[in-house]
């Protein structure tokens, strides 16, 4: 078992820098893609149009689920058949 000297532990503490905290002035010209701009032009969406391309979307994606479903299942009964006959 080995004894700590204490004297050093002392000396380590007083040899550490405290590190310095860094402030930032938010309203400098550094920042100022930060902030928001205030514009009175807002856009608008027509909640009709994003209803009709989300109809859309959803028909194509169940034609498309339903063409996958389709096509695994015509591989599964080919392969069943082909399990069949040998």
């Amino acid at each position: 078992m080995e004894t700590i000297d204490t004297r050093l532990l002392i000396d380590f503490n007083i040899g550490m820098k405290i590190k310095e905290r860094t402030t930032y002035d938010l309203d400098s010209e550094q920042f100022r893609y930060l902030k928001r701009e205030e514009s009175s032009n807002f856009h608008r969406v027509d909640i009709n149009d994003l209803n009709k391309r989300l109809n859309e979307t959803k028909k194509t994606s169940f034609y498309t689920t339903t063409l996958v479903v389709i096509v695994c299942f015509s591989f599964l009964t080919a392969l069943a058949l082909i399990g069949i006959k040998f």
